[in-house]
């Protein structure tokens, strides 16, 4: 694997911002459900100041739909629709795109409510549909729950798009940390099916947007000791610390922790040839930094179109810090991302965003 230590920092914005608000240490040793009620109620209260703070609530419709799982269970999915075309209106009204997210959380953290401002965000200011499904979590459903559910939500989707006024044809799959992680193998399974004629989702997955993406099962990842690996350099990072995804990977149960479906970073240059356009956003401060850029370096070399932006020296899921500069830029590169991924371009490109500029 590249070397990417160049993208560890420090970051001066970040420097700053811990000076005034320094971080609460986590607390591991107690029930995972624990965890996952405190953690969730942050995020949603958050979610909340948020949707005030930007009037998110008068630029969307909301819709909650459920999704039938394949074990015949229901799923939640919460539809954001720019108001400026909500799906009520008539038939005739052009079907808009639409974004299937998948949320963050290492399986175990996140909610439909936890993701209402990102989601509205998005929605409103690409002019798309976004489509945020609450999938399994752990420790209640372990692997293979959670991919079973993201398939099946991009199932449930081909099948409701003219419901949702979306356009099938113009379709994006993402998310964030193991919510892209879900997303990426629900790419690459679409992809392998669709190039074999095997495929019966009728939609066309133009791209994917892949954010802080965990593409690997930590007992596979072979240069975790490497110096200057992201997995070296990050033991003890903000946000995300091996301790903490050494939980998640506990939790989620993998019979095979070789499974594909946790190690979509490791398929080979034939399994990633003709894939979509694929967008990246990455944190130079991150566990996951180094199997995320080696990744989208994969797919440039297979002349997959992508682009990559990484935030150098800022660390894991930095976004929910709504007050850092670079949040902000954070918000303009998704819309942006979706906005290429919709185009006609083709062009790939690296950018590193310069956060002491910001």
């Amino acid at each position: 694997m590249p070397d990417y230590s160049q993208y560890q920092g420090p970051s001066a914005e970040w420097e700053t911002f811990v000076e005034k608000n320094p971080l609460p240490a986590g607390n591991f040793t107690i029930p995972p459900q624990t965890i996952r009620q405190n953690t969730n109620a942050l995020r949603i209260k958050l979610a909340q100041t948020e949707l005030a703070a930007e009037s998110l609530h008068d630029a969307v419709h909301w819709r909650d739909h459920c999704i039938l799982t394949r074990d015949n269970q229901n799923i939640l999915a919460r539809i954001y629709t720019p108001k400026s075309n909500p799906n009520q209106v008539s038939s005739s009204e052009t079907p808009l795109p639409v974004y299937l997210y998948f949320h963050g959380g290492g399986h175990l953290f996140g909610t439909i409510e936890t993701e209402d401002a990102a989601c509205s965000r998005l929605a409103a200011h690409a002019n798309l549909i976004v489509v945020n499904v609450n999938y399994r979590h752990t420790p209640e459903f372990t692997h293979p729950t959670q991919v079973n559910d993201a398939w099946d939500a991009l199932i449930w989707l081909s099948r409701n798009a003219a419901l949702l006024n979306a356009n099938p044809n113009r379709v994006i799959v993402g998310g964030i940390s193991a919510g892209a992680g879900l997303a990426a193998s629900v790419v690459l399974q679409h992809h392998t099916m669709c190039r074999h004629g095997k495929d019966s989702v009728p939609l066309t997955v133009l791209g994917q947007l892949l954010c802080i993406p965990w593409l690997v099962h930590p007992d596979n990842y072979q240069l975790s000791t490497q110096a200057g690996s992201s997995y070296a350099q990050n033991v003890d990072a903000p946000v995300l610390s091996k301790t903490l995804l050494r939980l998640f990977t506990d939790l989620l149960g993998a019979a095979d922790p070789s499974d594909p479906t946790l190690n979509v970073g490791l398929v080979g240059d034939g399994g990633v040839v003709g894939l979509p356009k694929s967008a990246f956003l990455v944190a130079g401060r991150d566990l996951l930094r180094d199997e995320g850029l080696d990744y989208a370096e994969k797919l440039t070399e297979n002349e997959v179109p992508t682009k990559v932006h990484v935030f150098p020296g800022l660390p894991h899921g930095f976004r929910r810090f709504s007050a850092l500069a670079s949040s902000r830029v954070w918000d303009e590169l998704l819309v942006e991302s979706c906005q290429w991924i919709l185009s006609e371009s083709q062009a790939s490109s690296f950018d590193v965003v310069d956060t002491n500029n910001v």
